[in-house]
């Protein structure tokens, strides 16, 4: 209690006012005691304050102690007021307890004064503590709620017994996609709109947390929006608990982790396909090496006996050959190699589609091709192109689970500056269009912009990497096309390819590696450097075929006793890029300074951009990727004999007939 008790006494009695004043210092009460007599003094005071006790008399000349007690509670609610009279009666008494005195005291029985002020005190003491910390209540309450109303977490609390919501934050109803009216409707929405593959686990660690088997409840799952998108959530539950050790009162922080798991699920693609790299890489060269004498050999039989051959050597060519290009796709996606770009007709890229799809789409999905006859070219990597319709074929594929109807169109268009101003990436010209149209599930509206991003799917994480339409979209830009997508949610989806025709055209004998080209050697000498003793052995019997000397060695080192032995005749080098031992760019280095005018031919199942940029410093201009063709390995030799001259190796030009 305070030591020195300030009172304002409104009180028109001297003689009263001074027997007030002896009584609470006979109880050993300090005060300070400032008396008032009529209503301008007492409002007066009221108005300075400062007044730990407020003292009134009842019955005043011009004023009455129910007027002065309302004036003192509209001033100062906190300060007890007490009423002193000569003669209250009970009714008057009853009166001013309820206008908020504190207390009443009879002038002629004062010896309950000072107890009454020091329990007046002491109550006055509580009022303006618990006034202070509802106070401090309401402002952290009000902070809490800013925070939460604007706050991307979102928090909740929930009462038991009965079990009910009694809290939510607008960041629940954003992750939830539902309205906090329906939480506080029904305690358990939250639960019920957990992913099915997540439900049992969930309501496994919530009931364990319930009955107080565990102290936290901590739990990541997977919420099914009412518009079926899915948002992973990180949710973070505390029990209140008490005395009994009940759980009376639950409270927690539910996070929204959509954007981090996308992030996370990016990062293990991004892994997964260096790891796809890194491998791919690894085993391109020894892949390529074994399928590179497969392909020539099976050149080497139709030429030499192309009667006898017949339909199982064009199978085992032809799978080879597929076998090859999809070691090539593998490489290109892979590590981002780049394809050679040769002139295409859309015909040739929708039959191999055609073929592909009867054999292995489903029966109940039906196939349209229309393809406009006089088409231009394209000027294109055939394995890169070939993916882009299979992209779009494999999604149409899965658009359409019960069947429908997948159909291919190609046709030629001129688009005009007005018309390519409104589409970016578009550039007047002549194009040849292409179209993949379903009549699938077709695609919601609020994901159409979001369907070229990386990584960007609605298929599971097992049946897709989010890869296919960003990869389509790469290659068209990267071919300096442009595409457009249409889609009718329930009436299927139409993806329009935009390709510039070539401006230079081919007949169809010289298209895909095609060329009918005839070539054949003088006996000039030609080593062959590889480790693969198939690629040695089946590269002898194609350039002795072509009538050339051929001269074979396993690696690098070997290649260079040969290349001393025989420098007056060799004429050309072939050698592989990657070997044991003196691998083909130290061996390349040495042959160089040893025979500079000797042509030389890198061949390698990876051909690898800076690999390739050392020997192109080398001078070495001439590459070929295993597995090649005989038909390749003709047309690279004819470049090279071409480029030389007589007076180079001493001997004449072979012969070169078209």
């Amino acid at each position: 209690m305070k030591t020195n008790i300030r009172i304002l006494h409104l009180e028109d009695s001297p003689r009263d006012a001074e027997i007030i004043r002896d009584r609470l210092e006979a109880e050993g009460l300090v005060c300070d005691i400032v008396r008032v007599q009529d209503r301008a003094g007492f409002e007066s005071a009221l108005a300075a304050g400062g007044f730990d006790v407020i003292l009134c008399d009842y019955n005043l000349t011009d004023y009455d102690g129910i007027s002065a007690l309302q004036a003192a509670r509209q001033k100062h609610p906190l300060t007890p007021v007490l009423l002193i009279s000569g003669s209250l009666g009970e009714e008057a008494a009853v009166k001013s307890l309820q206008e908020g005195a504190t207390d009443y005291l009879l002038k002629q029985k004062l010896e309950r004064l000072p107890s009454a002020v020091k329990r007046a005190l002491s109550e006055a003491d509580e009022h303006r503590q618990r006034a202070e910390l509802e106070a401090k209540l309401r402002e952290s309450e009000e902070r809490f709620r800013l925070l939460a109303d604007h706050s991307a977490e979102g928090f909740w609390f929930a009462t038991l017994n009965p079990y009910r919501a009694v809290y939510l934050s607008p960041a629940v109803e954003k992750i939830w996609g539902m309205t906090i009216d329906r939480f506080y409707q029904d305690p358990n929405a939250w639960l019920a709109a957990i992913h099915a593959e997540d439900q049992a686990r969930v309501r496994q660690v919530w009931e364990a947390f319930l009955q107080g088997h565990s102290s936290h409840f901590d739990v990541e799952y997977r919420v099914v929006r009412p518009d079926g998108s899915i948002r992973w959530v990180m949710d973070s539950g505390t029990p209140v608990m008490n005395e009994s050790g009940e759980i009376i009162r639950l409270g927690g922080i539910v996070r929204d982790m959509t954007e981090r798991k996308q992030i996370e699920m990016q990062a293990l693609r991004t892994q997964r396909l260096e790891s796809l790299g890194t491998l791919a890489g690894g085993v391109a060269h020894d892949v390529n090496n074994a399928l590179a004498p497969i392909l020539m050999a099976t050149e080497l039989l139709r030429m030499s006996f192309p009667n006898e051959a017949g339909e199982y050597v064009q199978l085992i060519h032809d799978s080879a050959k597929r076998a090859a290009d999809i070691m090539k796709q593998l490489l290109t996606y892979a590590k981002g190699a780049e394809g050679e770009r040769i002139l295409l007709p859309s015909r040739h890229l929708f039959k191999d589609m055609e073929k592909m799809i009867r054999g292995s789409f489903p029966k109940h999905i039906k196939l349209s091709i229309d393809c406009a006859k006089d088409l231009q070219t394209i000027l294109g990597d055939p394995t890169q192109l070939g993916q882009v319709l299979l992209n779009l074929c494999v999604n149409a594929r899965d658009a359409m689970p019960t069947g429908g109807t997948l159909t291919l169109k190609a046709e030629q268009v001129k688009i005009d500056a007005l018309y390519a101003s409104a589409i970016a990436g578009a550039k007047p010209g002549n194009y040849v269009v292409w179209s993949v149209t379903d009549t699938g599930t077709g695609i919601p509206p609020a994901i159409l912009d979001r369907i070229f991003d990386p990584f960007f799917s609605t298929k599971g994480p097992d049946k897709g990497t989010g890869l296919g339409l960003s990869t389509v979209a790469g290659i068209v830009k990267g071919h300096g096309g442009f595409l457009r997508v249409y889609s009718t949610p329930g009436q299927g989806t139409t993806f329009i390819i935009y390709l510039p025709a070539a401006t230079a055209d081919l007949s169809d004998t010289t298209l895909l590696g095609k060329e009918k080209i005839t070539f054949r050697g003088n006996g000039e000498t030609i080593l062959v450097v590889d480790d693969e003793m198939a690629v040695r052995e089946i590269s002898r019997n194609v350039l002795t075929a072509l009538n050339f000397k051929v001269l074979v060695a396993p690696d690098g080192a070997t290649a260079l006793i040969q290349a001393a032995e025989n420098q007056k005749f060799l004429r050309v080098v072939i050698t592989d890029m990657h070997m044991a031992g003196m691998d083909g760019l130290a061996f390349v280095r040495v042959l160089k300074q040893m025979l500079p005018e000797t042509k030389i031919i890198v061949t390698s199942g990876r051909l690898d951009e800076f690999e390739t940029a050392d020997f192109k410093a080398l001078g070495v201009s001439d590459m070929m990727a295993k597995p090649f063709t005989h038909e390749k390995l003709v047309k690279i030799l004819q470049t090279t004999f071409t480029q030389q001259t007589p007076s180079e190796s001493g001997h004449t030009q072979p012969k070169l007939a078209i």
